[in-house]
């Protein structure tokens, strides 16, 4: 039986496939902003351990400042549309990783700090970056 399409009418079926499509193109950017954002922190460590002034400039303080203003944003617009709480453990244990990922990483990416404070620092931001990537990726589970 031939059956013609109402214009503007879309079935439930075609709305579950457009909702998971949206959230598929979401999460696949958040990723793709997570692996710049850690592609930036590994290049300004390396230049920090090199004595590189640049590291500091102005472009390379604004590009990481914004990845990591989108790669927070995509996170939250993702919990949102999962409806997650705050309170819930994986939105919770996500959040506070990232954090210190990112006071690490402002900590020790400062200039005038001695080499060896510095390069443990930014270890220490990677370590809470890859935990985050790991907590998001299922491979374990948040503390709480």
């Amino acid at each position: 039986m031939l059956t013609i399409p109402l214009p503007g009418y879309r079935s439930a079926k075609e709305e579950d496939m457009d909702g998971l499509t949206q959230e598929l193109i979401i999460q696949k950017g958040h990723m793709i902003i997570a692996g710049l954002v850690l592609l930036v922190y590994i290049i300004r460590g390396a230049m920090m351990l090199a004595g590189a002034a640049a590291v500091n400039s102005r472009s390379m303080l604004a590009i990481s400042s914004l990845l990591t203003i989108l790669l927070f944003a995509s996170g939250v617009f993702m919990a949102f549309k999962k409806h997650l709480s705050f309170a819930d453990g994986f939105v919770l244990t996500t959040l506070i990783s990232f954090l210190l990922f990112v006071i690490f990483g402002v900590i020790a990416l400062k200039h005038g700090l001695p080499k060896l404070i510095a390069s443990g620092l930014w270890l220490l931001g990677l370590v809470a970056f890859i935990y985050t990537a790991l907590i998001a990726s299922k491979v374990i589970e948040p503390f709480f």
